[in-house]
């Protein structure tokens, strides 16, 4: 006899809201992680993330960002807690600007407000910049940033208080399997974990989780520095400074918003691991390249010296779109991985998904592009 109606496995952004949208429907559920939760080697267990509206040409993506927003809006109202600070976006094109012109497209037909910025005006409203740094910017007000780690231990708590369960430190070793369906999980120390149904959202855990499924996931190392303005700290206060894209460098920087630091990190495809292993302490090259892109733009910037760096990992497919399906041949498993860092900006529309999915009904969202028989799976 199952305990519990879902099993989750992945204490991050995903597995979490997952778990707190199955517990709101009246579903027991257990999250499981192989470390902590939140993680924090996990590309989720981060203090902000960035909400973007800009994708590209990808109208696809930008619509999903418009469905998410209200529902980080309403968790933020009901639970009284800062989860979603729509402080802008503003993208700094320094090359040719084939990506923000293609986002300023999709804006225009999505009815996105947002404005394309000269450098005067960028340098007149953010005084700090420097004008030669870039060629024009793309700004828009209704994006901002997640409070990813707030979030999951919101999502947690809200488990917890539904009669949930969370447990930390166990690795599934073996999926169970019987007839078409997952009967059991079992542990590294041997104990089996059973339930109804299951949903594995193990980030770069999914790879060895789900290894004899053989969904091609890349692993890539990703790195960030926190830093603190070594002068005019209220300048870089969200009221004041949006997040800061640099899409041709595959840069972001946060305003102050933990502890008076800032965030700097790369979210370009980072180098290859085969599993999430330490170190999880940037190298100095990456502070190097950090101070060299500040120097561009922003030289107020560039000469901190109060810092600490973070290295998480990102799960990805050759095509770079999420997996959210059933396991194939499998009646009561799921997989939500490969967000490629971007599930703390939609966490809330796919534990809803989930939920949905779990609880046999039609999701409002289309899945469409996220099946996992899109992917060349590898044989065993």
């Amino acid at each position: 006899m199952s305990t519990y109606d879902v099993i989750v496995v992945g204490g991050g952004i995903i597995g979490t809201s997952s778990a707190f949208h199955l517990a709101r429907r009246g579903h027991k559920v257990l999250v499981m992680d192989q470390v902590a939760i939140p993680n924090p080697q996990g590309s989720s267990d981060d203090h902000a993330r960035a909400f973007r509206f800009t994708h590209g040409k990808d109208f696809f993506y930008t619509s999903l960002a418009v469905q998410t927003a209200p529902l980080w809006k309403a968790l933020q109202a009901e639970t009284r807690a800062e989860l979603f600070v729509q402080n802008g976006i503003l993208e700094l094109v320094q090359d040719a600007g084939k990506y923000e012109n293609d986002c300023v497209k999709v804006l225009q037909d999505l009815k996105i407000a947002h404005q394309k910025l000269k450098p005067n005006d960028i340098c007149e409203r953010y005084r700090m910049l420097k004008k030669s740094g870039f060629k024009w910017g793309l700004y828009h007000s209704s994006g901002g940033m997640v409070y990813a780690k707030k979030a999951i231990e919101m999502f947690a708590k809200g488990v917890e208080k539904a009669g949930g369960k969370l447990e930390a430190g166990v690795r599934i070793a073996k999926v169970m399997k019987d007839k078409g369906a997952v009967v059991g999980l079992k542990d590294s120390k041997g104990k089996v974990w059973k339930a109804g149904h299951y949903l594995f959202s193990a980030g770069a855990w999914s790879r060895d989780v789900l290894e004899d499924v053989g969904v091609p996931f890349t692993i890539t190392r990703q790195e960030c520095l926190y830093l603190r303005p070594a002068r005019n700290q209220g300048r870089y206060r969200p009221a004041h400074f949006p997040v800061m894209l640099l899409h041709a460098k595959g840069f972001h920087i946060f305003p102050v918003h933990i502890h008076g630091f800032m965030k700097v990190g790369s979210h370009k495809k980072g180098v290859v691991n085969r599993k999430a292993v330490s170190p999880l302490v940037p190298d100095k090259k990456f502070e190097k390249a950090a101070r060299t892109i500040l120097k561009s733009f922003c030289p107020d910037l560039s000469d901190f010296s109060d810092l600490e760096g973070r290295v998480y990992y990102y799960t990805r497919t050759p095509d770079e779109d999420f997996v959210l399906d059933k396991l194939p041949g499998l009646t009561n498993a799921w997989v939500a991985a490969a967000f490629s860092g971007n599930g703390p900006m939609f966490a809330p529309l796919i534990g809803k998904t989930v939920s949905e999915l779990v609880s046999g009904e039609k999701p409002e969202t289309n899945l469409h592009r996220f099946r996992i028989g899109r992917l060349k799976l590898r044989k065993k």
